[in-house]
């Protein structure tokens, strides 16, 4: 969102919540019973990156989880390929039943698929004991990429190309993107011949490409692996045009519990996020998109392929901490013209290990119980299917809102908002600012038993109130005709009120 100015109450502000109509998209036709229906891709788009390893008993529980996790909208699901057990050797038969079964379980229930093209299995690699390594001949790899396109025609409609292919072994991980070569070059050879295929197979296909990951440093200060790095080499060699959209994994230093907007000037790729400035870029995202943009590629978008932070085994950070840094994320995603769906991993736990942080990303737990402060508010950044009201004993923290309902007769809906800059302001949805409390600091709306609602600073002191403690528990409703009301709940009588009513 759009920060507005310091004022008074009932001062008017200029600036205003980003709108849905500034979201970036891309269009693709997608058959329907034989006809071409559009399905358009854009910053307001919320998908899950799962990895192969979601095709198990609880295959529809999760599937489900999802689409009643965002309410209104048609979610996305990030699966790899699988090479390795699809096709075991050169000449076996391929085995596309875990694949189908996802495949067919997403497109029942209206989730759109996307799948990443990887990993080469031992005798597609060059006989490496792992499949975190480039296929070594253009015959293997292209076979594999005509075989899945043809097996999803009408199904999938997005491919990623790899998997962090930037990301090299060290001495404590295995890597994704491993070669006896070349690696950077071996890449996006793999890139163009994936474009190439996918595009005569499927003319409306979206092909993502790029060096997702955030490299493998040398020293503290030298990254040459940098994913802004192999794109700029990409375009100076000739591979710009094969791909549809940059793939990119946002992730914030989440190990140390830095948030999204934390600038990285001199080390860019610590912060894979970042603040949006390009002059200079104090982010990994915001270097990304000016090397497209410094190439001529700035109509193409970025999409966050991995997204998120985990909730164990690694720095405690605070649960409440951790929520402002994902909601904080998905404001600071779309506010941006360049960016395309960002792909939350995960929305189930990988494991129950406490100490592995690999284990803990997700938005519920491996038991699919709820993560309590990060389940709901995430949700609801997300999907914005913002409640009218703020119930006794309820907390509204930044980047949240309250949003009136929709009323015959009223033609707009109002929205109550705590801005990052710690100003709690009231806008018509997609419009202008009429209301603010005029703060700077704030960062919890807090409806205290007693009937009074308070603005919090982080340490807990009063910034703003409405003073009326003593009148017991009450509702705060963001109403339809845009005033902001505290009704008691004993008598349902008017303890506050921002007399803001607006002209129908």
């Amino acid at each position: 969102m759009a920060s507005a100015a310091t004022l008074a109450p009932t001062a008017p502000v200029a600036a205003g919540p980003a709108s849905a109509a500034g979201w970036a998209s891309v269009s693709v036709p997608v058959a329907v019973d034989g006809r071409a229906a559009a399905v358009t891709y854009t910053s307001a788009d919320v998908g899950f990156a799962e990895g192969h390893g979601v095709v198990d008993g609880d295959l529809g529980r999760r599937l489900d989880g999802m689409v009643a996790y965002l309410p209104g909208r048609s979610p996305m699901v990030r699966v790899d390929l699988n090479w390795w057990y699809v096709q075991e050797c050169r000449t076996c038969a391929l085995r596309w039943d875990k694949l189908d079964t996802l495949v067919d379980a997403a497109t029942a229930r209206g989730i759109r698929v996307l799948v990443v093209l990887a990993y080469a299995p031992p005798w597609a690699n060059g006989g490496h004991a792992d499949d975190k390594w480039f296929p070594t001949s253009d015959a293997d790899w292209t076979a594999i990429v005509d075989r899945t396109v043809e097996r999803y025609a009408g199904r999938v409609f997005a491919y990623e190309v790899w998997n962090e292919p930037n990301n090299a072994a060290t001495s404590t991980h295995s890597g994704y993107g491993n070669y006896d070569g070349d690696a950077r070059l071996r890449y996006w050879q793999l890139a163009k011949l994936a474009y190439q295929r996918i595009h005569a197979a499927c003319e409306s296909c979206v092909v993502l490409a790029g060096a997702s990951g955030n490299g493998t440093p040398n020293t503290e200060t030298s990254n040459p692996r940098e994913s802004g790095a192999w794109l700029d080499w990409a375009y100076a060699n000739g591979y710009g045009g094969y791909f549809d959209a940059v793939t990119h994994h946002p992730y914030p230093a989440w190990s140390v519990g830095f948030g999204p907007a934390r600038p990285e000037c001199r080390t860019r790729w610590w912060n894979q996020f970042g603040p949006p400035g390009e002059s200079p870029a104090c982010g990994e995202l915001a270097y990304v998109r000016s090397i497209m943009v410094k190439w001529g590629d700035g109509a193409k978008k970025i999409w966050g392929t991995e997204w998120g932070y985990p909730t164990a085994g690694t720095t405690v950070i605070p649960r409440a901490t951790l929520r402002d840094h994902v909601v904080q994320g998905v404001h600071l995603w779309r506010s941006l013209t360049y960016t395309g769906p960002l792909f939350l991993f995960s929305y189930r736990d990988a494991c129950t290990d406490s100490a592995d942080p690999e284990c803990n990303f997700g938005v519920v737990n491996r038991d699919f119980t709820e993560k309590d402060i990060l389940f709901p508010d995430l949700r609801d950044a997300l999907s914005e299917q913002w409640r009218p009201v703020l119930e006794s004993g309820q907390t509204m923290r930044r980047w949240a809102n309250l949003l009136s309902e929709v009323v015959t007769g009223y033609p707009h809906r109002y929205q109550l908002s705590l801005q990052d800059d710690g100003n709690l302001v009231m806008y018509q949805q997609h419009g202008a600012a009429y209301w603010a409390t005029g703060t700077r600091d704030g960062v919890a709306l807090v409806n205290q038993p007693d009937g009074n609602v308070v603005l919090r600073r982080a340490d807990g002191t009063v910034v703003w109130p409405t003073g009326t403690g003593g009148s017991g528990p009450a509702r705060l409703i963001m109403q339809h005709d845009g005033n902001l009301v505290l009704y008691r709940v004993s008598d349902a009588k008017v303890i506050w009120a921002s007399n803001t009513v607006r002209a129908r």
